[in-house]
């Protein structure tokens, strides 16, 4: 995934993905390297230690998500899923 791709999917600008994502690297868990396709682009790809954190991490997280659908409710919970993804994609006006 280029970090572009991964900005607009977390929807930050590139170049906060970019400083948060040196961290990740430094510790190993993510790669960043140059396209070979176009020089400028920058491809972020998690790292063999990464998926491992990754993978490890998993279990906190549903206990997480379970705890959030226990105290609002299943159908509650889906329906801010919902919204916070209608409040992403909501076109917003210029400011000029």
């Amino acid at each position: 995934m280029t970090m572009a791709q991964l900005a607009n999917a977390m929807t930050m600008d590139r170049a906060t993905v970019g400083h948060n994502l040196r961290p990740l690297e430094r510790d190993g868990l993510v790669e960043i390297k140059v396209s070979a396709a176009d020089r400028r682009v920058r491809e972020v790809t998690l790292t063999d230690r990464g998926h491992e954190v990754l993978l490890a991490a998993y279990p906190a997280w549903r206990r997480a998500q379970d705890g959030f659908e226990s105290a609002f409710g299943a159908r509650e919970a889906a329906d801010l899923r919902v919204l916070m993804t209608r409040v992403i994609e909501a076109p917003l006006p210029s400011i000029a």
